[in-house]
């Protein structure tokens, strides 16, 4: 799985950058513990965030700014929006911005109270990044692993919605999706 996001992401960054600069193409890799690389052993070289480092090379740079149980609804129990993380990732003024965001939001306390909310939400996100000029893609959702406690509960339907809304988002927000579905 997150060997397809890392080839997505190569070859979304080969075409959209062909030349080479003089100054690293900044990447920003916005999103939840997928993106931060939350139980991976040694995840400051393992996450995907470096990993993609590692393939691109020194003509990029780069960087993780993934939180833990980080949610994209503005009323969640854990909104990206209010962490240290976006304003970080704002300042760093990327180039490119891959999103990663909504796993979080299948918590009963989010989805069945706010999910009409989501998609402005989403929209409001891209446009914190583009109306920096940044090139925006963002990702469907990597599966709710078996173990996973809302894996057994109703929220797995609520997942299926928010990977709909997301295809929606990419498609009217004119921004790339990455598909780790297929």
């Amino acid at each position: 799985m997150m060997k397809r996001l890392l080839i997505s992401a190569l070859i979304l960054t080969s075409l959209l950058f062909s030349t080479l600069a003089t100054n690293p193409i900044k990447v920003a890799c916005v999103g939840n513990s997928v993106t931060y690389g939350a139980g991976i052993a040694e995840r400051e070289r393992m996450s995907y965030p470096a990993q993609l480092q590692q393939m691109l090379g020194d003509d990029y740079q780069v960087e993780n700014f993934g939180h833990s149980g980080a949610t994209l609804l503005k009323k969640g129990h854990n909104p990206y929006w209010n962490l240290k993380e976006l304003e970080e990732a704002v300042a760093f003024d990327p180039e490119i911005v891959i999103i990663h965001l909504g796993l979080n939001d299948t918590d009963p306390r989010n989805w069945p109270r706010y999910r009409d909310d989501f998609t402005a939400d989403y929209k409001a996100l891209i446009d914190t990044f583009k109306t920096k000029g940044a090139e925006v893609w963002i990702c469907r959702l990597t599966p709710i692993f078996h173990p996973h406690p809302r894996f057994k509960s109703g929220t797995r339907d609520w997942f299926w919605q928010i990977q709909k809304e997301i295809e929606r988002v990419a498609e009217t927000n004119n921004v790339g999706l990455i598909d780790l579905h297929t």
